[in-house]
């Protein structure tokens, strides 16, 4: 008899290979988790799940379908003096990579009003955007609730002029910042590298770095396939017990760290060890 390892190795080896090549990419989001945490960031003071079509039937619906918003990338500039290259980077005539970074006729739901759902934020807490496949950015108070015009609503989209609703709009849900038209020479709505500047703190800057050197951009902020919201308030102490949403199997494995792949892998691997001793039987 040959040695069934060396006979099914080659398909094992197949197995996995097609098991990696068939993990689906991050989709489009269809519904938030919204969750408002206490000062522990553990202890859950309120949540609620919301879906787009309850966005849009609910709460105020920011853009029109028409108009069209924009982010800017990085200005690849140098100079030999630091001050005035960090400038030349932050483009204040907002005129460089910004017509390339066109997010589309969107339309969405403002972060503030999907935060007060869950009781709201205060000055000083933070609110935390996480996307399905685990990226995520945090941002201020401020900038949530009392942004500069430059800056314009933080709203998370799920609509797309040239796409639709959501899963159909590909990259939803996603997070665009709805800026005024004034720097801009287009006059067009471009949330532009120097609007940030001048509207947040520097611990909330992004770069694209490129070796040692770093680029300011705002795409970088706009995050994609938004599923969470997490505010981290400054709670310490509760006046009712925490409600806390009822846990399913797959969410607790996804939260100890077990991925449905680890769980496929581990099965097909305890399925073959038992194929190789009843073939030994």
């Amino acid at each position: 008899m040959g040695n069934p390892f060396k006979t099914w190795l080659p398909v094992l080896v197949f197995c996995c290979i097609f098991s990696l090549l068939s993990v689906p990419a991050a989709a489009a989001t269809t519904q938030l988790h919204i969750v408002k945490y206490a000062a522990d960031n553990v202890t859950v003071i309120n949540q609620t799940t919301i879906t787009w079509q309850e966005m849009e039937k609910n709460l105020p619906v920011q853009g029109d379908g028409i108009t069209h918003y924009y982010l800017q990338g990085p200005v690849f500039v140098d100079n030999t003096d630091p001050v005035r290259e960090e400038q030349l980077r932050w483009n204040a005539a907002e005129d460089t990579n910004v017509k390339e970074k066109d997010m589309g006729a969107v339309k969405g739901t403002d972060l503030k009003d999907l935060c007060d759902l869950v009781g709201g934020m205060e000055p000083g807490d933070l609110v935390k955007i996480k996307a399905e496949d685990g990226f995520s950015k945090t941002f201020a108070y401020a900038n949530v609730y009392t942004p500069p015009v430059r800056q314009g609503p933080m709203v998370i989209t799920w609509y797309h002029g040239g796409e639709g609703y959501v899963p159909e709009y590909r990259q939803g849900m996603r997070l665009v910042f709805f800026a005024d038209n004034a720097t801009n020479p287009w006059g067009i709505h471009a949330f532009g590298n120097e609007d940030w500047h001048l509207s947040a703190s520097p611990q909330y800057y992004y770069y694209y770095q490129q070796g040692t050197e770093r680029y300011p951009t705002t795409t970088g902020l706009s995050v994609q396939y938004v599923s969470e919201i997490q505010i981290s308030s400054k709670i310490t102490t509760l006046s009712e017990p925490a409600r806390t949403a009822p846990t399913t199997m797959a969410a607790s494995l996804t939260k100890s760290g077990i991925s449905l792949f680890t769980i496929i892998g581990a099965l097909a691997v305890c399925g073959f060890v038992g194929f190789l001793k009843y073939k030994r039987a």
